[in-house]
């Protein structure tokens, strides 16, 4: 029993040593003679500043940037003059009194003050009187001419312009009258004039109800308004409105019963949020009698020259009017709900890949790895899809899908403009009344990644690319 006493007690001992080591090492460093040399003491800002004895700078200490504004005519910004300077005291930049500097774009001053440093930007900008974008009820997007200081917009008849309310984007330091978000008469052209110091403009604003629109949107066969659309479709309509121009929503019952001229219309745009159909009849059940009821009226428009974006549930409308050979449908369709699905993880986009990167319709895509992505982090996707799997007619034999794409291209007399990773062809071309692809034709947009809504917040990247193929496809079809 002595020996175990003795024992726990020299390891006790012991134990201290490794504390009373650090103690005595602690009370070492804080001695005067071990005191760090780093000079953290005091500012390094940016107090004032003034640029060719005249023009001053305005000093924004929470992004660190200074403004110099110089008149609209000034043209000399690469080669200034900096006539007077206050930093923070005892601190030193790279930029001094008497120094002629290039301030033709942004300029970084960088200041120190012992071993702290902080970087400035410095920019001068002439003053600039320009409107940027003009839209009506948060929903239709005026076209704006710059050179003669006109804006344009194209509304639904059904649009009340004498109380209708533009939100205005204009330059950063200018004012605007009349404001913008006020109830506005556009019975009468409306003047506006945008004012910063030496910069000023005016703008004849002109808004007009369509009769005759250039394109139509069509959506859930039941809609007799775009408020009824459900927010998938009514999404793609808005932004529909708000880039192309003259366009509006039309109804199905509309159509049918004959009220809409198409006359000076070149495209139709079917969105349709619905469970996708894998056969005619399933598809003409779907799309009900008042959708149906308007195929003549569509396929006259067709056999004249009309051009149709078909998307979703709707890919199967090329069939009916006759430009998808022996009304073959997609045979690999899933997917309806607006507020369930996927929600997208970080690095995880979903996409699909181009079989032609040439084609028109993919113009300035964004792309990762060689893939078409169009959804971001914390979307959730629908996953609606409408396509053609790669099996029974279109049966492949080899891993490019080369075999089961060109199987597809002679059973439907279509072109593949996209596809994914197991060959299914998501998005495809049909031809024009006329035998020919492009303007007139039909674009199919069947992918599940073709998405206009999501009920989760995101940042938007890639899904940019949706709006951008969406234009693209008007453009290729009509011009």
């Amino acid at each position: 029993m002595k020996s175990n006493k003795l024992y726990n007690k020299a390891a006790k001992v012991f134990a201290l040593i490794p504390f009373t080591l650090c103690l005595l090492l602690l009370l070492a460093a804080c001695s005067n003679d071990n005191l760090s040399d780093l000079q953290l003491a005091g500012n390094c800002a940016v107090e004032s500043i003034e640029l060719d004895g005249k023009y001053t700078g305005v000093v924004d200490p929470v992004s660190r940037t200074v403004k110099i504004k110089v008149p609209v005519s000034f043209l000399n910004k690469s080669a200034m003059k900096v006539t007077a300077l206050n930093i923070s005291e005892g601190a030193k930049a790279n930029i001094s009194v008497g120094d002629v500097v290039d301030f033709s774009a942004a300029k970084v001053m960088h200041i120190t003050r012992g071993d702290l440093y902080l970087d400035w930007t410095i920019n001068v900008k002439n003053d600039e009187a320009k409107i940027k974008s003009f839209i009506i009820n948060d929903t239709y997007k005026a076209s704006i001419n710059e050179e003669e200081h006109t804006i344009t917009a194209f509304l639904p008849a059904t649009v009340d312009i004498k109380k209708a309310i533009p939100t205005i984007t204009y330059s950063e330091d200018a004012t605007i009258s009349p404001l913008s978000g006020v109830q506005t008469d556009f019975s009468e052209p409306v003047t506006y004039t945008v004012t910063d110091n030496t910069a000023t403009a005016t703008y004849v604003a002109t808004i007009k109800t369509v009769s005759a629109p250039s394109a139509i949107f069509l959506g859930g066969a039941k809609a007799t308004t775009m408020d009824e659309l459900v927010p998938e479709e009514k999404e793609a309509c808005k932004w529909m409105l708000a880039n192309i121009e003259n366009s509006m929503f039309v109804s199905w019952d509309e159509l049918k019963a004959g009220n809409v001229d198409l006359s000076k219309c070149k495209i139709i745009w079917w969105h349709w949020q619905n469970q996708p159909s894998e056969t005619i009849g399933d598809f003409e059940s779907a799309a009900t009698s008042t959708a149906m009821g308007a195929l003549n009226t569509l396929t006259d428009f067709y056999r004249n020259g009309g051009a149709f974006i078909l998307s979703r549930a709707a890919v199967n409308f090329a069939a009916k009017l006759g430009a998808i050979k022996d009304n073959r449908c997609a045979n690999n369709c899933w997917g309806a709900s607006d507020d369930g699905g996927d929600v997208i993880s970080a690095g995880g986009e979903w996409g699909f890949m181009m079989k032609d990167a040439n084609h028109p319709v993919w113009k300035n895509m964004k792309l990762k790895d060689g893939e078409i992505k169009t959804v971001d982090a914390g979307y959730t996707i629908s996953n609606c899809t409408s396509q053609w799997g790669m099996w029974g007619d279109y049966d492949k034999f080899d891993q490019p899908y080369t075999v089961g794409h060109e199987k597809w291209i002679n059973l439907t007399g279509g072109r593949i403009l996209g596809h994914g990773g197991d060959g299914a062809i998501s998005v495809w071309e049909a031809p024009a009344y006329n035998g020919t692809f492009g303007k007139g034709g039909i674009i199919c947009f069947g992918s599940g990644c073709y998405d206009w809504w999501s009920p989760t917040s995101y940042t938007s990247y890639y899904h940019d690319n949706v709006g951008i193929m969406t234009g693209n496809a008007f453009d290729y079809l009509t011009k």
